[in-house]
């Protein structure tokens, strides 16, 4: 019996110092007489405190992410009861964060059966990160089958919805014939809300056959909803079971497919491909949503790869009777190559030649496809050149959004313009298209305007000269004694405009009210009863009604105002803004005390009354909530019509939100020039 032990031991030995470790050894003894197994063991225990020192050093260092990830990868190659109990705690601290990931991912350096159930209720917490739950799944799938047991008992019936997302997401990830299996099982159970909601979170599943065939048999039974995202899958994967099965899907629509349903149409038809199709895809691109043209974008990238798709697209869509199938098109060729839509830009030449003022509001909706074309730039500039005035505030508009200087000399001659837009629009150019050549034609200007165009002059004036005058005649002294060799200030001194409040001390939720034209389109929907103040006394109307008494009564009787007012309908207290009179200024605070929170919130429709009075120059919109009603809701289709009509009109729009932070309102402040605020 000793000397098998004994050969054993030499062989171990052996063994451990071809290997270059130290592996314990019966019988044994370290230098000093202290046995090798505990000499190991003490040196796995150095070697993990060691461990978890350096990793603390960094721990809390953001710029040291990586680090971080590498010390506590290398502490999750430790098998020691230590590493393990470390990281317990970091998974516990970490689990509500991203970097909660690459605890799991150390945890899974070695078998870790001990932790199975602090890895279930990481899983199962409220808090727990969406990819760190992913993570848990592979981790306990990895454990073994009283794992992977458990995970699809969530997965079929956690009362925690996101973690029952979470798993089925992680499962999905797996390369497991077993989860597959049952996975294929889960999306077939249960009604088409259910099947819906395990496709989606099964997207991620490629080339699994038992899958796949789960999917074409969604297509089958299920309802419209449930068998274009089956088949979208499909064929967003490339599957050949796609193309046979996209009439199928198609023959189920009829009339208008709801927005849902239109998105995954959408995909699918613009992954397959095929021509048949591409009047489908104009249709269902025309349904109403902001899904649905967020899919548009999406499947514009693959309409770039497809010239025959781009000549459809040119040649029927942007020709469409339908207006809403034409915006479709144009989305549809947005990431359309440069060469591609050479087409449109020489019939869009040709047209504008024979027939300028009839193709001019196609050109204003076909600018975005039509700047790709370097050429274009010179389309405008002829506009921006043209006699009359439509034409002329396009051009000069659009250039001005390309950032394009080409039309500095136009811009110039629409100094003395009789129509304001047209002047205002110049001021702007200029001021973004410096040249020394306008500051004497600015000069020329001075004094001559007043309001809000004074104030667009005087920014002009000083971002060409860095100076301040107040009246022509010091203006022309002092341009007299610069012009020999004067050279433009550089950009950063002359950044802010050096905008005033053009003397005015009226304001409006401290914006001042530098125009003798202005519209208040004020919300008094339902939300604006809200209570507000630390003695909740007064509304969010009240307020607002409060603001715009001191406005009214503060203005001068030259200003011409009105106030249109928005819940699910509009009404303005006149058609059209009127001069600040006696007798006006007593009916406009007699029906501004009168008005009541009621109804939802038509943003749009109450923005477009005041675009629709010529005389109106700038607009002070107030809203504490999202639109609700109107022609339009949807945020982007609404910063993009008020970026349509704004280009003949040059409205500035100053924003109040009330209550919350508005994306809306502050997009559609900084694109016309205004102020945005937000009031709590």
């Amino acid at each position: 019996m000793n000397r098998t032990v004994s050969l054993s031991a030499r062989s171990l030995l052996c063994a451990a110092l071809a290997l270059g470790t130290a592996l314990p050894v019966p019988g044994l003894r370290a230098q000093g007489g202290q046995p090798a197994e505990a000499a190991q063991e003490d040196a796995l225990t150095a070697k993990v405190d060691e461990a978890i020192k350096d990793y603390e050093a960094v721990r809390k260092d953001a710029k040291k992410v990586a680090q971080r990830r590498r010390l506590l990868g290398w502490l999750g190659e430790l098998d020691h009861p230590r590493a393990t109990k470390y990281l317990q705690q970091e998974l516990r601290r970490l689990a509500r964060y991203s970097s909660g990931v690459d605890v799991v991912t150390a945890i899974r350096k070695l078998p870790r059966p001990t932790l199975r159930v602090d890895l279930q209720k990481a899983l199962m917490r409220p808090d727990c990160y969406s990819s760190v739950r992913i993570a848990l799944t592979a981790a306990l799938v990895e454990l073994g089958d009283e794992g992977v047991d458990w995970l699809f008992e969530q997965a079929r019936g956690a009362k925690n919805a996101n973690a029952r997302r979470g798993v089925i997401q992680g499962l999905a990830r797996c390369d497991s014939a077993r989860v597959r299996s049952e996975l294929a099982q889960l999306i077939t159970d249960g009604e088409h809300e259910h099947r819906r909601y395990m496709l989606l979170n099964t997207a991620t599943i490629r080339g699994d056959e038992e899958i796949d065939r789960t999917r074409a048999q969604c297509v089958a039974e299920g309802n419209l909803v449930v068998a274009a995202t089956a088949w979208r899958i499909l064929a967003e994967q490339g599957n050949a079971r796609a193309l046979p099965l996209t009439l199928d899907v198609i023959e189920r629509v009829y009339d208008v497919p709801d927005a849902v349903s239109a998105v995954e149409l959408i995909r699918g038809l613009s992954a397959v491909g095929d021509a048949d199709f591409y009047p489908a895809l104009l249709r269902y691109g025309a349904v109403r949503g902001g899904g649905v043209k967020q899919a548009l974008k999406t499947a514009a990238r693959s309409a770039a790869t497809k010239p025959d798709l781009i000549e459809f697209l040119i040649e029927e869509g942007l020709e469409s009777d339908s207006s809403a199938e034409r915006a479709a098109a144009k989305v549809l060729l947005s990431e359309a190559p440069v060469e591609a839509l050479q087409p449109l830009v020489a019939r869009m030449r040709k047209q504008l030649k024979r027939s300028r003022k009839n193709m001019l509001d196609e050109a204003a909706g076909l600018h975005e496809l039509l700047a790709k074309d370097p050429s274009w730039i010179q389309d405008l500039a002829s506009l921006a050149a043209a006699s009359d005035l439509e034409s002329r505030m396009l051009g000069l508009a659009l250039l001005l959004e390309m950032k394009s200087p080409v039309a500095i000399t136009s811009a110039q001659k629409a100094l003395r313009h009789r129509a304001w837009e047209l002047r205002s629009l110049a001021y702007r150019y200029l001021t973004a298209n410096r040249d020394v050549t306008s500051i004497p034609m600015l000069i020329g200007r001075y004094g001559a305007e007043d309001g809000r165009l004074k104030q667009e002059l005087e920014t002009a004036l000083f971002v060409h000269t860095g100076q301040r005058c107040w009246n022509r005649s010091d203006w022309s002294r002092w341009w007299r004694a610069a012009k020999e060799g004067f050279a433009l200030p550089h950009p950063n001194t002359v950044k802010g405009g050096g905008t005033t409040s053009g003397g005015q001390t009226v304001s409006y939720y401290d914006i001042p009210l530098v125009s003798s034209r202005i519209a208040f389109v004020v919300d008094h929907s339902g939300s604006m009863g809200a209570k507000v103040g630390t003695d909740q006394k007064r509304t969010r109307l009240d307020v607002a009604k409060q603001q715009l008494t001191q406005v009214v009564s503060a203005l001068p009787k030259t200003h011409k105002v009105n106030v249109i007012l928005f819940e699910s309908a509009v009404t303005a207290v006149w058609k059209e803004i009127r001069a600040l009179s006696k007798g006006n200024r007593r009916e406009l605070l007699e029906d501004i005390q009168t008005v009541k929170q009621k109804g939802g919130t038509n943003l749009y429709d109450g923005l477009e009354f005041a675009f629709d009075d010529p005389e109106i120059d700038t607009i002070y919109l107030l809203t504490d909530g999202q639109p609700s009603g109107g022609r339009f809701t949807d945020a982007v289709e609404i910063v993009e019509q008020v970026r349509l009509m704004n280009r003949t009109r040059q409205i500035v729009i100053h924003c109040i939100s009330i209550g919350q932070r508005s994306t809306l309102l502050k997009d559609l402040a900084e694109l016309t020039g205004g102020t945005y605020k937000e009031v709590r």
